[in-house]
């Protein structure tokens, strides 16, 4: 009965770690990310407020005390209290610790957990920031990148064939962001996309890459969809389908190989 009991503890300590480091992750990606996206060229990357332009003090971009502790928290309001609905901070941070704490149930507590838990998180702010800017940071696709490479090197699988299917995706996209997008006379898939698959597919088996492109198009198609539904605007930004179908794809491998 001890060890049962001590055994349940643990394992709950390490679905709130993964949960907490997607939560970090999502946090910090986001702040810096929206700076990125926001900044002009020669200005500082240092996140600030985008309406008072005031500088982030550390615990405006703190996880979870950076918006829980400013007054009137149920208003979502920005640091300088001007603007109020400003819900992508929690959002992004609920979402990242959803994601760090499925990953941690479906790995297990082992070193390759850190990586996963945090390249996972970065997956909200992406699509938050392309949502709103219609961009993804080159900062935030490298780091998924990397995570991505350091997972697959530190839990032991074939790091070449990782590279391979990053490669494949590159062409992909390459393809449709240059050849078919002429043929078709518009822009089918931005190049930070084409740098979003790359990175993806550090992440992705062989077998899993087809039903990631499967699932993003058509993730893709239904947020269109309704994205037209309810603004009437006719674009909407690929990355939250794209984001949403890696996600899904990397959870599916772990269950099944974990």
């Amino acid at each position: 009965m001890h060890n049962h009991h001590h055994h349940v503890i643990a394992n709950i300590l390490h679905l709130l770690t993964g949960g907490g480091l997607g939560l970090v992750s999502a946090s910090l990606a986001l702040a810096f990310g929206w700076r990125s996206a926001d900044r002009l060229p020669g200005e500082s990357r240092e996140p600030q407020c985008v309406y008072c332009y005031r500088a982030f003090a550390w615990q405006d971009i703190s996880p979870l005390i950076g918006w829980l502790l400013r007054p009137d928290t149920l208003s979502f309001p920005c640091p300088c209290g001007l603007r109020k609905g400003l819900w992508q901070q929690p959002a992004c941070e609920i979402a990242g610790f959803v994601l760090g704490l499925l990953a941690m149930y479906f790995q297990d507590w082992s070193w390759a957990a850190v990586p996963l838990c945090i390249g996972i998180g970065l997956l909200p702010a992406v699509a938050l920031i392309d949502f709103h800017f219609g961009i993804i940071p080159d900062g935030l696709n490298f780091l998924l990148g990397l995570f991505g490479f350091l997972f697959v090197l530190i839990r032991g699988d074939d790091i070449y064939l990782s590279m391979v299917v990053a490669a494949v995706l590159l062409s992909l996209g390459l393809f449709f962001a240059l050849v078919y997008s002429k043929w078709r006379g518009r822009e089918m898939l931005g190049l930070g996309d084409v740098k979003f698959f790359a990175a993806g597919g550090f992440w992705l088996h062989p077998h899993t890459s087809p039903w990631f492109l499967a699932l993003g198009g058509f993730i893709g198609v239904l947020f269109n969809l309704i994205w037209r539904h309810i603004s009437k605007e006719k674009q909407f930004p690929f990355a939250p389908a794209l984001c949403l179908a890696l996600a899904l794809c990397v959870l599916y491998q772990l269950a099944v190989n974990p």
